[in-house]
């Protein structure tokens, strides 16, 4: 069976579920550290976990002190997770797309909203391999710095690719711009690729690359940022620091490119190639990186014991970005044993229930939290969060909230910004809530307006400001950032939301249109006055329909489609039986295996998210795609079913 979730994240579970790794973890001492910009927990050496510090530290200085004019401070923290060996980050990794633990890289790097995280093996420091980890960084500062949306891939990966190759030879220095042998041999048995497509391809089609493509675009990239920061003396630095600031200032990445290098994109080709053909190409690069300001440390690197719970919380939040759920809870609930007063625990276990789709234990959850600490804003926000995910997919889309559950969340919000006004991501739910309710709507850009501050890349951030520029009827600014993101969005998450967000400004502009027309006045007298709630919603229903409309399978000259019920699934030696109740008829339909069909879901209900044999236990309203048999007045069954479609109660074809 093929399973397509529109409109929601799909969890990655853990096939087999192992509680093994956390009586070891209960084992170890833990040790926390805190710098200017990292929190840090470990079970290695304080001597280890302060070396991993001043490493990260001084990275993340020399990256800095490249880009002076742009403040990199983040409210959002990264968490450093040291273990001691390899062993102990074994149960840790993140896990593939099959499910299976990745075993490759000694550390890795993994972004959320309330914090980053990396976690490292410093089983063995003279061969551990931080150019990974560098590399991710790097991606995370210009994601939420400079903005995935105006950053090229071309300019992303090549910061990455180069900085990681930093190589801090002592306490107070660092050698920038090393070769990467393995991109110069790439280059040098392959045609580069084209300037015109290189610099025009997005995010979505580099990720659908072959390995040879991909390998050949990140080597290509590299070998471009190296020369403009070493070729001809060093003097396209400087410009290229310029192209940077005319892109963030909103000039197109080509005139910006003409105006910064003053030439076009075949006379840069030219000129790389010629680069990387130099003989000398492989002489030592020497560009030193100033790192004797103190300032940057904060002074004495403070650090203390951590309790056996306090770490289990690290490590279970660590296991939950990685979506390995069952392992998540695992950790909270023995952390739970351990110090039943955690108010983190508690609403991190909220957060897992509410993934897991036990809305009720969730808010349960949140809820203790705030009990037991009044003054924890991430326990209000979080309460927020899991109220305004009923009704809500987890790919972001809903139709509406009731005015009691919005003044629920609001309340809660109002909660979290008062104790603490820097966190961005109140405010990015505060005006979604406001968006959603077409209330408020100034309040809620002036919100947005307040998170962009602090993270001014944040693609859904900018996603909330394409809406509310939606509900001024300012379309042309809402479809060009919806636009914009749907080019460069780094999952399927967010490209499926910006996708469909255009269809609903596309749809939204139409009705709007048709209700304004002066033929149509008499059927809408006050069509020159702003729209009522109601009106508003009535318009955001309809697009959300049309964007549906557009996403559905369409049925081939052999097939049927239609709108019904699925009300049981019987399962049997000769194959799989579904019962599907339309208007006037109880359809049956047939498939010999489950893999043999394609499910798709655009709604958050949980009958709509899973099917199984048996009578369900509520109906789910689908579309349904099967193509007839010959002779199905003679068969138990009409057709053989190939799609299922479940969309929202009331949904209408266009």
């Amino acid at each position: 069976m093929k399973f397509y979730k529109f409109f929601s994240r799909t969890a990655l579970l853990c096939l087999v579920f192992c509680v093994s790794f956390t009586d070891a973890a209960a084992k170890d001492e833990w040790l926390k550290m805190r710098s200017k910009n990292f929190r840090l927990v470990g079970n290695a050496s304080k001597k280890d976990i302060l070396g991993v510090t001043l490493r990260f530290e001084r990275f993340r200085e020399i990256f800095r002190q490249s880009f002076a004019e742009v403040n990199f401070n983040s409210v959002v923290p990264v968490n450093v997770v040291v273990f001691k060996s390899d062993e102990s980050l074994r149960d840790f990794r993140p896990l593939d797309e099959d499910g299976k633990k990745t075993d490759s890289a000694a550390g890795y790097f993994q972004s959320g909203e309330a914090a980053n995280y990396i976690a490292l093996s410093i089983n063995d420091k003279k061969t551990l391999d931080y150019r990974p980890i560098f590399h991710e960084y790097i991606h995370s500062l210009v994601n939420d710095k400079l903005g995935r949306s105006n950053i090229q891939p071309w300019l992303n990966e090549g910061l990455a690719e180069y900085y990681e190759t930093v190589q801090i030879e002592n306490d107070r220095e660092a050698t920038l711009g090393g070769w990467r042998e393995d991109h110069l041999l790439l280059l040098q048995e392959s045609k580069l690729i084209p300037f015109e497509a290189f610099f025009e391809t997005d995010y979505y089609s580099l990720r659908k690359q072959g390995n040879h493509g991909t390998g050949l675009f990140y080597a290509q990239a590299w070998a471009l940022t190296h020369y403009f920061k070493h070729g001809e003396g060093g003097a396209r630095n400087s410009q290229l620091n310029k192209y940077t600031q005319l892109v963030l200032s909103g000039k197109s990445h080509r005139y910006a490119f003409a105006e910064a290098f003053q030439t076009d994109y075949g006379a840069m080709e030219r000129e790389l190639k010629k680069y990387i053909e130099q003989k000398n190409f492989r002489a030592p690069v020497a560009v030193v990186a100033n790192l004797k300001d103190e300032s940057v440390f904060d002074g004495e690197t403070q650090s203390a014991p951590a309790s056996e719970a306090e770490a289990k919380i690290i490590l279970g939040d660590l296991l939950y970005q990685s979506d390995r759920l069952p392992e998540a809870a695992a950790m909270f609930e023995a952390a739970l044993k351990l110090g039943g007063n955690s108010s983190l625990a508690n609403s991190s276990l909220g957060l897992v229930k509410m993934k897991q789709g036990k809305l009720g234990e969730a808010i349960r959850y949140a809820e203790k939290a705030i009990a037991l600490d009044e003054k924890d804003y991430l326990a209000h926000y979080r309460r927020a969060y899991i109220l305004s995910r009923e009704g809500m997919t987890d790919y972001g889309f809903v139709s509406n909230y009731t005015h009691a559950r919005a003044a629920q969340i609001r309340a809660s919000l109002d909660e979290a910004i008062a104790l603490n006004p820097n966190f961005p991501a109140s405010y990015r739910l505060y005006a979604f809530v406001n968006c959603v309710r077409s209330e408020a709507i100034d309040l809620a850009i002036e919100y947005l307006e307040r998170a962009l501050e602090s993270a001014p890349g944040d693609q859904w951030n900018q996603m909330r400001v394409a809406e509310l520029a939606m509900r001024k009827e300012d379309f042309g600014k809402a479809r060009n950032i919806a636009r914009k993101i749907y080019a460069t969005a780094p999952d399927d998450r967010l490209r499926v939301y910006a996708k469909n967000t255009i269809y609903r400004i596309d749809s939204y502009e139409s009705q709007l249109e048709s209700l304004r027309n002066p033929h149509r006045r008499r059927l809408h007298d006050v069509t020159d006055q702003p729209l009522t709630e109601e009106e508003s919603a009535r318009l955001n229903w309809l697009a959300m329909q049309e964007a549906i409309n557009r996403s559905l399978r369409r049925a081939k000259s052999d097939e049927k489609r239609i709108l019904g019920y699925l009300t049981k699934i019987e399962c049997g030696a000769s194959g799989i039986e579904y019962s599907i109740k339309t208007d006037n008829q109880v359809l049956k339909l047939s498939s010999e295996t489950f893999e043999t069909l394609t499910l798709i879901s655009y709604i958050a209900d949980e009958a709509g998210g899973q099917i199984g044999c048996g009578t369900r236990k509520k109906n789910a309203f689908a579309v349904i795609v099967y193509r007839p048999f010959a002779n199905a007045d003679k068969s138990k069954s009409a057709g053989e079913i190939l799609s299922i479609e479940f969309v929202p109660e009331k949904f209408k074809f266009f």
